[in-house]
């Protein structure tokens, strides 16, 4: 199977500047995800942990065939233990 491009939106790629997230990071995310589901607009979304114990949300754009196009990146807070 072919691995399809990767497009980030000025968007994202502001918001990996902003919160220190790499394009390894969201590559390794949307290779591994920990869950996977789709916003209300049907834009697929990958939650990951990532090498280095960060977790990241990654948003991509729902339809697009021979690329990935990045919405937006975000980091998560760390998981309350109970």
């Amino acid at each position: 199977m072919q691995k399809r491009r990767l497009v980030y939106t000025h968007h994202a790629e502001d918001r990996m500047r902003q919160r220190g997230i790499t394009k390894d990071e969201v590559e390794y995310c949307l290779d591994q995800p920990e869950i996977c589901y789709k916003d209300p607009k049907g834009n697929p979304i990958y939650r990951g942990l990532v090498p280095g114990g960060k977790k990241i949300k990654v948003v991509t754009a729902a339809d697009t065939s021979d690329q990935i196009v990045i919405i937006t990146v975000a980091d998560l807070p760390p998981e309350e233990e109970s």
